[in-house]
């Protein structure tokens, strides 16, 4: 005799589903930096030039911090 599978034993490929809020939500962010980077290297000087490198320096950053972090997981 097989025994029954009650719900509660079956997993929820639900929980597991992703919105797409939670995918964009950090790469939107990013863009928006960014963004917000290139505005203030075209109309501002002085301290905004550094708040622009600082902003557009975000994914170059966040590509070494992940690239490194992959790479030591082996």
């Amino acid at each position: 005799m097989l025994p029954s599978v009650s719900k509660a034993n079956v997993p929820n490929r639900a929980r597991n589903h992703r919105s797409a809020w939670d995918a964009f939500r950090v790469p939107l962010l990013v863009g928006l930096v960014c963004a917000a980077g290139l505005g203030l290297a075209l109309v501002g000087d002085g301290i905004w030039d550094g708040l622009s490198w600082l902003a557009l320096s975000l994914p170059v950053a966040l590509a070494v911090f992940y690239w490194h972090r992959a790479g030591r997981s082996h």
